[in-house]
Parts: structure tokens; sequence; C-alpha cells
């Protein structure tokens, strides 16, 4: 009895901890990289390869777009199509304040169908951090 509870525990516990892996989606992913590395700023113009973060109750879709800037605010937005043609991308948010952009990240805009928008200049992601390089160990003997 003590071994099947002890299997119950370990299906759950692997199962729980192979489902956290999958919240790992394209937005976590973009949002973890500009939090620890941070990103310089996003000046006024044209920003080609941008990503468009589209966040629902059941999923997340990341695509890349062209985004205008100006005076600190995204003013529009271009959608790319696999067929090599673009549009211009409107939504109809809730709110109508400013779409500010912080640290290479816009603010998360929700429309009126719930969905969550999130723009990321990931040409503006400042490079990793350099790391020390490491000493090799000792080939000889230090206590003589």
């Amino acid at each position: 009895m003590k071994k099947l509870y002890f299997l119950l525990f370990l299906g759950l516990f692997s199962v729980a901890s192979f489902a956290q892996t999958e919240n790992d989606n394209c937005y976590e992913q973009y949002r973890k990289v500009f939090e620890n590395r941070g990103a310089f700023e996003v000046e006024d113009g044209v920003h080609d390869n941008v990503v468009l973060s589209i966040k629902t109750k059941t999923e997340v879709e990341c695509i890349l777009v062209s985004v205008t800037v100006k005076n600190k605010e995204i003013v529009e937005i271009v959608v790319y199509y696999e067929d090599e043609t673009k549009d211009i991308l409107k939504y109809d948010f809730k709110d109508a304040v400013a779409w500010t952009i912080f640290n290479g990240m816009s603010r998360t805009r929700i429309t009126k169908q719930e969905e969550q928008i999130t723009i990321f200049f990931t040409d503006k992601v400042k490079p990793k951090k350099k790391e020390y390089k490491k000493a090799p160990l000792p080939k000889f003997d230090l206590n003589d």
C-alpha cells in the first residue's frame, strides 16, 4: 500500500514539474530576457523585426511586426505575412492610454476581446554580461 501511494505521489510530482516547463511560452521567454539583460532606449522611427505577443486565456502567440514609434509611443503596427506581404494591424483597446515603451518592451494593452498585447523590441536587448575567465586548477603542489 505504501508503494502505491509513493508511486502515485511520484507520478503526480513528475506531471506537475513537466507542466511548469510548458508555461515557458514565447511571451515568458522574451519577458525574462528583457528583465534579465535590460534594453537600450527605443528611438523614434520605424523598427523592423519586432515581436508582438498576443496572450489569451488559452494560448500565446508571437508574431513578427514592424512598429512606428513617435514621441516614445507606439503609433502604428505593420504585420508581416508568410507570402512577404504586409498590412497595418489595428486593435480595439479597452483603455485610451498612450502605448509607451520601457526597457525595450511596450506597456501591455488589453483589447476588448480580452487579448493582452505586448511588443518586444528585440534589437534593443543589451548583450549578455561578460563572465570572468575561470582559473585552471593547479598542476603543481601549492603546499611545498
